[in-house]
């Protein structure tokens, strides 16, 4: 919480100087909502005496936004500068020694991507919203991300790592979307940690060659999984190959 709160005091805040809350506070709000696990932004406001005064001493809260002020204040958040407290993280968790605990295989670290659902509307958009057209016509709006994050088959904790926005510039169908945030999240996670020996998971979206070059430019290793539905070629190949012989029929 002390790198969080550090970084969260550098975040530009652009409302004027006498406003009701402090920019650092919403910040620190809205990540003890999500980190608590809190069902809405009204019910984490409305929390007992002791609840806030938790609050206060382990997320270093001065003052809880009410759930009106923290949506009209994080709106105006840039989030670039917010996103740069996992590189933060990570590196203390370097530093403490404990990503030793998650190398696996070759020392490599798995990172698993996936894409993430964070709002879903049918009146309330904006210009990067993706749009999904449902049977009866009706249109919803969404904000999606992908979430990269440090993971392990023999520990129940995982680490986030960074997110990458799913913009509606991506493209117009939901797989050229993911595809072209995924290109734009691996460059990222490549400049941002250029020594790290990645061990890439994803699901069959991503199994495809141009992604796989850009894996192995890296010089990361990769597990993608692949389906005979979405990857009939691949399969048909495969079912096509020569049989080795058994020793009995070579002689």
């Amino acid at each position: 919480m002390n790198v969080v709160s550090e970084k969260f005091k550098t975040v530009e805040d652009k409302r004027r100087s006498n406003s009701s809350y402090q920019l650092a506070d919403s910040l620190k709000s809205g990540f003890a909502m999500f980190s608590l696990k809190c069902p809405s932004l009204l019910s984490f406001k409305e929390q007992s005496k002791n609840e806030k005064l938790n609050l206060k001493s382990i997320y270093k809260i001065k003052k809880i936004p009410s759930d009106t002020a923290m949506r009209e204040i994080l709106d105006e958040v840039e989030p670039e500068k917010v996103r740069e407290s996992f590189g933060d993280l990570f590196n203390l968790l370097i530093q403490s020694g404990l990503i030793k605990e998650y190398q696996y295989f070759d020392k490599q670290i798995i990172v698993s991507v996936d894409g993430v659902e964070h709002f879903s509307s049918t009146k309330i958009h904006c210009e990067s919203c993706t749009t999904k057209t449902h049977r009866n016509g009706e249109v919803s709006y969404h904000h999606s991300a992908l979430a990269a994050v440090v993971v392990h088959p023999g520990s129940r904790e995982v680490f986030p790592l960074d997110f990458e926005p799913i913009l509606r510039t991506d493209g117009v169908k939901k797989n050229d979307c993911e595809r072209n945030a995924a290109k734009r999240l691996c460059e990222r996670l490549h400049l941002e940690h250029p020594g790290l020996e990645v061990l890439l998971v994803e699901d069959a979206l991503y199994a495809n060659a141009p992604h796989i070059r850009q894996i192995r430019g890296y010089g990361w290793l990769y597990i993608l999984n692949v389906k005979p539905d979405s990857h009939k070629a691949l399969f048909a190949h495969f079912e096509g190959r020569p049989l080795p012989q058994r020793a009995s029929q070579r002689i």
